[in-house]
C-alpha cells in the first residue's frame, strides 16, 4: 500500500510539474483594466531612442505620404509619378514596391551606428498607411519576403538589437497601417481631366485587392483612421500586430494616433490589442510587463475618436513634434525626426544643435524623445544624417550622464536653463546659450536662510580639468565659467551637495508667478488695434484679417482698407486653414485656403457654395444653425449652436459635446487647443473634460498662433492672459471690443478691436 501511494504521489508531482497552469492576463481589454499599467522603468531611464522610418517611398523620395497622393489627380506627388512612372493606371505603387531592393541595408551596421550615437532603445516601422508590412507577415502577403527587398526587415533589425540586449538596449516597432482602409482609398479612382480621364487606376484591379483593399463600404477616403472600420479590416489588423508580438517580441509599441478604432468599434479592438502586448510581455517576464505602449492624444482635435481614442493612463502619452510646457509626473515621449519622416531628395536637416536642445527640455520634463532617421531607397544613410548623428554621439559621450537615469527636480528649469536631478545628492544644470559673460546665476537653486545646500564640488563635463569658481547665497547659486571654455551645442555643469533638501521654496514658487512671462509675452507681439466700429475682428497666421461692422457686414481688412464681400454675418473665425463666418440666419460657411485633407466636405447635390464680392467661393455646412464660430489649423470648424451648444464638423456631420458656451475659440497649432467661455469663465478642453482657469464675466477669447496663451475680454473689454501655468491682467485702462490672434509678416500679433 505504502508502495501505491508512493507512486501516486510522484505520478501526481510529475502531472503537476508538467502540466502547469499559464499564469492567468493581468490584463484585461477594458479601460479600467489597462489603467493599472505603470511606464516600464527602463523607458523612463532610457531618455533618448532612435527610429527608423524606411519603406517603398523612399524609392520617388518625394514624401512619405505618396502612396495616397499618386492616386490624387493634380497633386505635386501625382505629377512627379506621371513624368517619372507613368500613369497609375499602368504603373501603380504595387510597382514602386517591386523597385525598391534595399541591396545597401544592412542592420546590424545602422544599429551599431545607433547604440554609438546613444540610443538605448531602437525602433523599426514594421508598416505604413501603405499596407505593406516589412516582416514575414502570416496575414498579409504583401510583405518584404515576398515583394520588394525579399527579407525580413523587422527580423534583422530585431536580432542586431538583441545583441546588445545585456547592455541595457531594447527593440521596438511601431505600426501605422490602421488607417489604411480609408487612407488608401484614392487608389479607387480615376483621373477626371486629361488623356487619362475615366481611365481607372490600378488600385481597382481585383487581382491587387489585398494590397490596394476593398473599396470602403462607406465611401470613406479621408487618411484619419476610418470613420466605422468594416469588420474584416479590424480583424486583419489586430491579427497582424499579434503577429508582430508573438514573433518579434518588441519592448515598445506605438500607433500613429489614438487607440483604433472609432464608430461601432469604440476602441475595442485597440483595447484587445494593447492588453495582449501587456500579457504577452508578462508572459515573458516573469509577470512583469516591460513592454511600453505608446498613444497620442489627439483626441484634441476631434473627440469622438476620428484619430483614434486616449484614456489617461492606459499607456504611455506620446506626442508627435510636440513637447510639454511644465513638468508631468508620468513619463512621456515626443516623437520627432531630424528632417522628413522619410528620406527626401535634397531634404533638408534640422541642426545637432537644436535636436540637443529639444532632447535637454524634454528630459528636464520627465519626457523621452525618439529620433527618426531615415534611409535612402538603397538602405544607407546619406552623408548629411550620418554626420549629424555622429555629432548628437559626440556631445552624448560627453553629457550623457546628465539625460540617462535622470528624474525631473522641483522646476525644469526657464530660459536658455534646464535641470534635473539624479539621487538626492547631484543636480545636472544644462546651459543651452551661454552668455557672454561667462557668469551665471540661478535664483531657484538657493538654500534657506540660514540653512546651507552644502555644495561640495561643481564640475562642467567635459572639462572637469578646468577649476569653477561659485558662489551659493540666498540668492541663488552664481557660477563663473572658466575662461576658453569649450561650447558645442550645450554645456552641461554637474553640481554635488549634501543637503539639496534645505533648498528655498520661495524663488521655485515665483516661477510660477505668470505676471513676468505672460507681461513679456504680450510685449513680444504685434498690437494692432483696429478702427472704432467693428464688433468682432479675426486674423490668421497668413497676415490676413476681417472684421464685423455695427451693421453686420463683413469685409477683409488689407493695408487698413476694408475690402467688403458683400456677406452679413454675426461671427467670424480664422487659421491658416481657411475662414469660416455665421450668417445671420444662423448658417456656417467656410472658404479654405488650400486642401483640407482632415476634413470632408460636402460634394455633389449636398455642395452648396456662393461667391463673395471678392470671388472667394463659401461652401456651407449644412444641419445645424450658430451662433459662433472658429476653425483650427486642420479645417475642423468648432461653433455654439442656438442653443449654445458646442458643436464640430466631422464625418459630414455636427458632433455635440455636452457644454454650453457663449464663444469658442481653436488654437493655431497642428493639434488644436480649443477653449471656450462658459458662463463668464474661461474652460480650456483637454479632449474628454472640460478644465476651469477661473475669469470673471468675460466674454470674448482667442488663442495664439505660438504658446497657446488664451487672450480673454471681459465685458469691461479688459484683457486677461491665460496660460497652462497661470493668468494675468493686461491694460485694465484700456476697452476693447474683441481680440484675435495670429501672425503679421512671420511676427506674432493680436489684432484688437476697440470701441
Amino acid at each position: 500500500m505504502k508502495k501505491i501511494l508512493y507512486f501516486i504521489t510522484i505520478a501526481l508531482v510529475f502531472v503537476v510539474g508538467c502540466s502547469k497552469p499559464q499564469p492567468q492576463p493581468k490584463f484585461k481589454p477594458t479601460v479600467a483594466s489597462l489603467q493599472e499599467y505603470e511606464t516600464p522603468k527602463w523607458f523612463n531611464d532610457a531618455k533618448f531612442g532612435i527610429w527608423v522610418c524606411w519603406n517603398a517611398y523612399t524609392v520617388p523620395a518625394v514624401g512619405d505620404w505618396y502612396a495616397r497622393n499618386m492616386y490624387i489627380e493634380g497633386h505635386p506627388h501625382y505629377k512627379y509619378h506621371l513624368e517619372n512612372f507613368g500613369h497609375p493606371s499602368e504603373f501603380g505603387y504595387k510597382d514602386i514596391i517591386q523597385k525598391w531592393d534595399g541591396e545597401e541595408f544592412n542592420a546590424e551596421e545602422l544599429v551599431d551606428l545607433f547604440v554609438e550615437v546613444g540610443a538605448k532603445y531602437i525602433v523599426g516601422m514594421a508598416n505604413h498607411h501603405d499596407n505593406f508590412d516589412l516582416w514575414n507577415s502570416k496575414h498579409h502577403s504583401w510583405n518584404s519576403l515576398n515583394y520588394g527587398p525579399k527579407r525580413d526587415i523587422m527580423g534583422e533589425f530585431q536580432k542586431a538589437v538583441r545583441k546588445y540586449e545585456n547592455q541595457g538596449i531594447r527593440w521596438g516597432v511601431t505600426s501605422h497601417v490602421e488607417r489604411a482602409s480609408c487612407w488608401f482609398q484614392t487608389n479607387k479612382g480615376t483621373d477626371e481631366n486629361g488623356k487619362y480621364a475615366g481611365i481607372p487606376y490600378d488600385g481597382n484591379n481585383k487581382k491587387y485587392e489585398e494590397l490596394y483593399l476593398p473599396p470602403d463600404p462607406n465611401g470613406d477616403v479621408k487618411p484619419t483612421q476610418p470613420s466605422n472600420a468594416p469588420d474584416y479590416w479590424k480583424k486583419n489588423w489586430l491579427a497582424r500586430c499579434k503577429d508582430l508580438f508573438d514573433n518579434y517580441d518588441p519592448d515598445f509599441f506605438y500607433v500613429d494616433g489614438g487607440v483604433p478604432f472609432p464608430g461601432d468599434d469604440k476602441g475595442e479592438t485597440g483595447l484587445e490589442m494593447i492588453s495582449y502586448l501587456y500579457n504577452q510581455s508578462m508572459d515573458r517576464h516573469n509577470g512583469e510587463n516591460q513592454s511600453v505602449m505608446c498613444i497620442k492624444d489627439w483626441y484634441k482635435k476631434a473627440p469622438k475618436g476620428e484619430w483614434g481614442y486616449y484614456w489617461d493612463g492606459i499607456a504611455t502619452l506620446n506626442l508627435e513634434r510636440a513637447r510639454l510646457p511644465q513638468i508631468r509626473k508620468k513619463p512621456w515621449q515626443t516623437d520627432t525626426s531630424i528632417g522628413d519622416w522619410t528620406y527626401v531628395k535634397n531634404g533638408k536637416y534640422r541642426s545637432t544643435k537644436e535636436i540637443i536642445h529639444e532632447l535637454i527640455d524634454i528630459v528636464s520634463k520627465n519626457g523621452n524623445m525618439l529620433l527618426n532617421v531615415s534611409p535612402m531607397a538603397n538602405g544607407k544613410l546619406d552623408n548629411k544624417a550620418f554626420g549629424l548623428l555622429n555629432e548628437i554621439g559626440a556631445w552624448m559621450k560627453i553629457n550623457g550622464e546628465s539625460i540617462y537615469g535622470t528624474k525631473p527636480w522641483l522646476t525644469s528649469g526657464v530660459g536658455d536653463y534646464r535641470i534635473v536631478k539624479k539621487g538626492n545628492d547631484l543636480l545636472y544644470l544644462s546651459i543651452l546659450n551661454v552668455p557672454e559673460s561667462n557668469k551665471i546665476s540661478i535664483p531657484y537653486i538657493a538654500p534657506q536662510n540660514g540653512k546651507s545646500l552644502e555644495i561640495t564640488s561643481i564640475s562642467i563635463l567635459g572639462n572637469e580639468h578646468k577649476k569653477v569658481k561659485w558662489k551659493s547665497d540666498g540668492n541663488g547659486l552664481h557660477i563663473q565659467l572658466p575662461e576658453k571654455i569649450e561650447f558645442k551645442h550645450a554645456l552641461v555643469i554637474k553640481i554635488k551637495a549634501e543637503h539639496f533638501e534645505n533648498y528655498d521654496e520661495t524663488p521655485i514658487l515665483k516661477l510660477f508667478d505668470r505676471k513676468e512671462e505672460l507681461t513679456q509675452w504680450w510685449k513680444n507681439q504685434t498690437i494692432t488695434k483696429t478702427n472704432s466700429g467693428y464688433t468682432t475682428v479675426t486674423c490668421d497666421a497668413k497676415n490676413n484679417s476681417w472684421a464685423i461692422k455695427t451693421d453686420n457686414s463683413l469685409v477683409e481688412i488689407k493695408d487698413g482698407n476694408e475690402i467688403d464681400l458683400g456677406i452679413k454675418a454675426q461671427d467670424v473665425g480664422a487659421n491658416a486653414s481657411g475662414i469660416v463666418y455665421v450668417d445671420l440666419n444662423g448658417s456656417v460657411f467656410i472658404h479654405t485656403n488650400h486642401h483640407l485633407q482632415w476634413v470632408d466636405f460636402p460634394t455633389g447635390i449636398k455642395r452648396i457654395t456662393h461667391k463673395s464680392k471678392d470671388g472667394k467661393i463659401w461652401l456651407k455646412l449644412p444641419g445645424l444653425k450658430a451662433k459662433r464660430c472658429d476653425i483650427t489649423q486642420t479645417g475642423t470648424v468648432w461653433v455654439t449652436d442656438q442653443n449654445g451648444i458646442i458643436n464640430y464638423y466631422d464625418d459630414l456631420l455636427w458632433k455635440p459635446l455636452d457644454k454650453k458656451a457663449e464663444d469658442i475659440a481653436c488654437g493655431g497649432d497642428w493639434i488644436s487647443p480649443v477653449a471656450a467661455i462658459s458662463n463668464g469663465q474661461l474652460e480650456r478642453f483637454d479632449g474628454t473634460h472640460w478644465t476651469n482657469l477661473g475669469g470673471y464675466d468675460l466674454k470674448a477669447l482667442d488663442i495664439s498662433i505660438e504658446n497657446e496663451v488664451l487672450v480673454t475680454l471681459n465685458k469691461k473689454g479688459n484683457v486677461t492672459l491665460f496660460d497652462k501655468m497661470g493668468s494675468i491682467e493686461i491694460d485694465k485702462n484700456e476697452a476693447y471690443m474683441d481680440v484675435s490672434c495670429g501672425s503679421k509678416k512671420g511676427t506674432p500679433m493680436v489684432l484688437i478691436g476697440i470701441k
